[in-house]
């Protein structure tokens, strides 16, 4: 192991005490080689060989360690291993008194030879290639010295040109920007009265277009209002309409009713014209009088239908009447005046309740006059 180049390493020459502790691990090891080879084996103590053959894997595990990671504080460790495990071991070679031979001392003294003569050859040789590497270096340092001066001098020369070119783009700058200022404030003012004018005219477009915008607004208002008239008033008309047809229907059918009932009763006045009224015909008359009574007792009915029929013809014709012209009177009348009557009138024309159908006696007396008048009516026309 004290061959191996990394035990020579100049690195451990430059430390003392990592260089002592070197020397000292290597020189111990030897004197116990030395001291086993000499030593008779009577003379020796195998517990004493068993104990430092033992101690002597700590500092060789040290010694491994080195190998791998260099670092020198491992020879310190050995050494300490060495004196403090090893060296109170040695008693085991006996007799104490017996000294080495000069042969191990010239074979101890050519070790430490050997590693300080590989470790000047390290040094050596890396002298010669430090030394190499400095004159490539300082060439090196040369060239890149000749050429910053000649990149200084080029930098100075575009610094100098860049200079130049600069001012004379300022003053062309200054000269175009006096143009531009100039060209910029004549299109402001020709754009602000341009500007001005199309103010006036859009002015006056927009107001024009804002009254005509008011004018088919008041025409949109008054066509809502007279499309809502005719939607409301629609249905009035046709319930008037309905209820005339069925008025009409219903007068007819009490005049046909009446006249059935009169031939009957014109029939019988003619058979007996001529005949006393005796106990032998009176029958046959008074007969004949009730078939007239009760041809003519339907009439009473459809006599009061065609005027309930009449009565709700005129009654949706009034109202009829009454919205389609509620907009046109009050239009001309203040907004506040218009809801009240607005108001006013919902109340009358809507929640009202429907009149109950009450079949009355056929001798009521406004029944009769309602017959009276419906005969006289259909009689008319």
């Amino acid at each position: 192991m004290q061959r191996t180049k990394e035990f020579s390493d100049p690195a451990i020459l430059g430390n003392a005490e990592h260089a002592f502790a070197r020397d000292k691990v290597f020189a111990i090891a030897r004197v116990i080689q030395e001291l086993v080879a000499v030593t008779p084996a009577e003379l020796t103590s195998l517990a004493a060989l068993n104990q430092i053959q033992a101690n002597l894997q700590a500092p060789l595990g040290e010694l491994t360690s080195f190998l791998s990671n260099k670092n020198s504080g491992h020879f310190v460790n050995a050494a300490t291993q060495f004196e403090q495990n090893i060296m109170p071991l040695l008693w085991g070679f006996l007799p104490k008194t017996q000294s080495l031979s000069v042969k191990s001392l010239s074979a101890l003294l050519e070790s430490q030879t050997e590693s300080s003569r590989n470790a000047i050859n390290q040094l050596l040789a890396q002298q010669a290639d430090l030394s190499a590497k400095l004159t490539e270096l300082t060439t090196k340092a040369d060239t890149q010295v000749s050429r910053f001066e000649a990149l200084t001098e080029g930098a100075a020369k575009e610094r100098a040109e860049a200079a130049a070119t600069v001012a004379k783009l300022e003053q062309s700058f200054a000269e175009k920007e006096t143009t531009r200022v100039a060209a910029f404030d004549a299109a402001i003012g020709e754009f602000a009265k341009q500007f001005s004018e199309f103010k006036e005219k859009s002015l006056g477009e927009s107001n024009r277009l804002i009254q005509k915008i008011e004018d088919q607004r008041v025409q949109a208002t008054q066509l809502v209002q007279v499309v809502g008239n005719i939607g409301v008033t629609g249905n009035y008309q046709q319930i008037a309409n309905k209820e005339s047809v069925e008025a009409n229907f219903w007068r007819w059918a009490t005049v046909s009713i009446f006249a059935a009932g009169i031939a009957v009763a014109i029939a019988t006045f003619v058979k007996f014209w001529g005949q006393p009224f005796n106990a032998e015909n009176a029958g046959s008359v008074v007969i004949r009088l009730l078939y007239a009574i009760a041809i003519t007792a339907p009439a009473w009915y459809t006599a009061r239908e065609s005027a309930r029929h009449r009565t709700n013809s005129d009654r949706a014709r009034q109202t009829e009447l009454e919205l389609a012209s509620i907009g046109p009177f009050i239009e001309l009348m203040p907004e506040d005046k218009k809801v009240e009557i607005r108001q006013h009138l919902t109340s009358v024309y809507f929640g009202k309740g429907v009149e109950a159908h009450v079949v009355n006696n056929p001798l009521d007396p406004t029944a009769v006059k309602d017959m009276a008048i419906e005969l006289a009516k259909a009689f008319k026309k």
